[in-house]
Order: structure tokens, then C-alpha cells, then sequence
């Protein structure tokens, strides 16, 4: 049964005193889909930030309920380490899994050929980097998956990937959260829209 994870009535986030977000209301449920949109400037990426539990900035005493749940972020920033390999890579940001090497490896490859398990994330194009972030995320498993900006950086494959894993993950009762200027579409996926323009 679907249930709030987040929730708050005139929510405003902000930096020191400047007010970047100023009174929205959030009821975001579990297992549904969102996508945050608004121009630059607008707060998305404070609110990803302050969903995801990594907003280093000023809630104003805003009143908030948090369930406590799992919540992965893809951020406009890599999240890997550049100077380990991509198997080195897979062992830090997965070692809290239950699923085998065997399994986590079987999934990695759907997103990255085989060849460069050994290779390090530095020598990676910025593609490659977004995909192997992928394939962490659908190892992990989050009941929350936050991603800025969806399509940076991904070439047709890599939307169809992506696609796929919200797909997936929408099957499985699943939240996936994305945040870009405009709508983003993708087939057979339903979303919420959060319009930070209209506040």
C-alpha cells in the first residue's frame, strides 16, 4: 500500500537568508513517479538535494515528515571514483548489497561491455560514467531514485536503459524522481509533475 515518504506544508529552502524555494507543498508517495521542472535558477536542484537527505542549506523551520527509507541520488556531479577501476568502483558503492558478484556483475553489463571491468573510471567518457551510475542504482535497489538532468550525457541506448530501469523499478511499487527544465518523456511511464515555475 502506497504511503507519504515526504511530506510538508509550505516547505522553503534556501541558502544563509537567501530564499531559493519559498513556500511549496510536498505529499510525495512511495510508489509513484515525479518529475521536478522549472527554469534555471528555480531551486531543482535544492529540492532533489533536500529529498535525497544531501541539502547542506537552510529549511527556514519549515515543518517536514520524513519516513525513513532508502534514497539514492544521481547528481549533476559523478558520484564515482575516478582513480579506481570500474569493478573497484562496483565493490564500494554496492558492498552493502545482499544480491551475489555473480548477479551484480550481470547487471553492470547490461550498461557496460565486459572489457572495461578492469579499466579506471578516470579514462571513462562521461556517458560510460552516467551508465555505470545506472547500473549501481538498479543493483541497490532504493525505494527512492532521484536523478538530475535524465538525459545528460546518454546517447539513444543510454535513454532506452534508463527507461527500462524506471520501468522496472515502477513494476516493483518503486519512486523515481527526476528534475530537468522541461518534461521529460519517457514510454510508458507515468509521472507527477512538481512545477517549481508556478510558485
Amino acid at each position: 500500500m502506497s504511503e507519504i515518504f515526504l511530506k510538508s506544508n509550505d516547505l522553503s529552502l534556501g541558502y544563509s537568508n537567501q530564499i531559493v524555494i519559498k513556500g511549496i507543498d510536498l505529499n510525495l508517495f512511495d510508489e509513484k513517479n515525479y518529475q521536478i521542472i522549472g527554469k534555471n535558477g528555480a531551486g531543482k536542484t535544492t529540492l532533489m538535494n533536500f529529498i535525497s537527505s544531501n541539502f547542506d542549506g537552510t529549511n527556514f523551520e519549515s515543518k517536514v515528515d520524513r519516513l525513513k527509507i532508502s534514497v539514492n541520488q544521481i547528481s549533476s556531479t559523478p558520484t564515482l571514483i575516478y582513480d579506481l577501476t570500474l569493478e573497484e568502483n562496483l565493490n564500494y558503492f554496492t558492498s552493502d548489497s545482499s544480491i551475489s558478484t555473480e548477479d551484480k556483475l550481470n547487471v553492470v553489463f547490461k550498461y557496460i561491455p565486459r572489457d572495461y571491468l578492469d579499466e579506471k573510471v578516470k579514462n571513462f567518457s562521461s556517458g560510460m560514467i552516467r551508465r555505470v551510475e545506472l547500473s549501481i542504482i538498479e543493483i541497490k535497489n532504493p525505494s527512492v531514485f532521484c536523478i538530475d538532468e535524465p538525459l545528460n550525457f546518454l546517447d539513444s541506448e543510454g535513454v532506452s536503459l534508463l527507461t527500462n530501469l524506471i520501468k522496472k523499478r515502477s513494476s516493483s511499487s518503486k519512486c523515481n524522481i527526476l528534475s530537468s527544465q522541461e518534461f521529460v518523456k519517457l514510454d510508458d511511464v507515468d509521472f507527477e509533475v512538481i512545477d517549481l515555475d508556478e510558485n
